[in-house]
């Protein structure tokens, strides 16, 4: 099997350098653009870390204040993509060392990213109902892998194919690894545990599917010369087997989020409290008889029966507060008798 696959490898690097224009001068371009060592190192630092508290800071104040427009360009700004893709890079040309930095510098952004994020939404006061941007990046399916996997196409292919180096913009926005990590830190900040489980999850699909289509993209536009497919095709199939291996189990939890997994069960035990503490300021005694939940395409419907001879509070201020014990928009249906 191991000699049937080098056979392979041997036969595709020798097609590929054969139809790719890539040279040696080129890839080392290519190599100099993704890893800063020596000298180089300390300078690019300070710039990757001044673009990412600037694409935090921009993508929790967008998420905040429900700001797509504030958001796309946090995206825009966001330099994380680059160490993401310098992992696939180093997969493919069997440097361990490389790929271990790269990931380490992954890591540390974005553990950084969720503290600032959490930092900036301490500032910014509570809210009411979770906006509309924060909650769309809490509940990541399949489709949201599918579009990683794309953009790390575009984007190791932009790198390589300096000519179509405008695509790059693009790539960054579709996969947008910054909003979901400052929606982690701001979920944290609100004490909203299952929204920023959620949020992870979207940045592990983003992530593992950037590496993936990255490794892959690499290797088919020429990025590994055929002398080296040839020869270290062992080392390079066990390392692109092992983040196909993370795509294919980051497809199950996708599969089964959605609404309702990662948020709170929607169940009327878990709301009948906050009922309860609703009907208690009505001007005369009120009974909470029934509470019943359902969820239609995200929205909570909320069914509450309350005994009372009196006027009751306004709906309204019930809804908001389901809103945010449920994490979804809802609507109350309120029966008096």
């Amino acid at each position: 099997m191991r000699d049937a696959a080098r056979q392979t490898m041997r036969h595709l690097g020798s097609v590929l350098d054969a139809r790719s224009p890539v040279t040696d001068g080129r890839r080392q371009r290519v190599v100099r653009s993704m890893y800063h060592e020596g000298p180089r190192f300390r300078p690019w630092v300070w710039r990757f870390a001044t673009l990412m508290a600037l694409s935090v800071s921009l993508a929790s104040l967008g998420l905040v204040a429900d700001s797509a427009a504030v958001i796309i360009g946090a995206m825009v700004v966001a330099p994380l993509m680059g160490p993401v893709l310098g992992v696939s890079a180093a997969i493919v040309r069997g440097w361990p060392t490389r790929g271990f930095q790269q990931a380490l510098v992954v890591l540390v952004a974005a553990g950084g990213a969720i503290a600032l994020a959490a930092a900036i939404g301490l500032g910014l006061g509570s809210f009411e109902t979770p906006p509309h941007e924060l909650l769309a990046r809490t509940e990541p399916n399949v489709r949201d892998l599918g579009v990683a996997m794309l953009a790390g196409t575009v984007g190791a292919y932009t790198i390589v194919r300096r000519e179509a180096a405008e695509a790059m913009a693009g790539a960054a926005i579709a996969v947008a690894l910054v909003p979901p990590l400052a929606t982690v830190g701001i979920s944290l900040q609100f004490g909203r545990i299952d929204m920023a489980v959620g949020a992870l999850l979207l940045v592990l699909a983003n992530v593992t599917g950037v590496m993936f289509a990255g490794a892959v993209t690499f290797i088919f536009v020429g990025f590994v010369p055929g002398m080296t497919l040839a020869q270290g095709a062992g080392q390079i199939l066990r390392g692109v087997r092992w983040v196909a291996l993370a795509v294919v189990l980051m497809v199950f939890p996708l599969q089964w989020s959605g609404p309702g997994l990662l948020s709170r069960p929607p169940e009327g035990t878990d709301i009948v409290p906050v009922v309860e503490d609703w009907a208690e300021t009505a001007e005369s005694p009120a009974d909470v008889i029934e509470v019943e939940v359902s969820v239609d395409e995200g929205v909570a419907n909320v069914d509450v029966v309350v005994a009372s001879s009196g006027h009751l509070p306004s709906v309204l201020g019930l809804a908001d507060s389901l809103s945010i014990e449920l994490g979804r928009d809802v609507v109350v249906e309120l029966q008096q008798v």
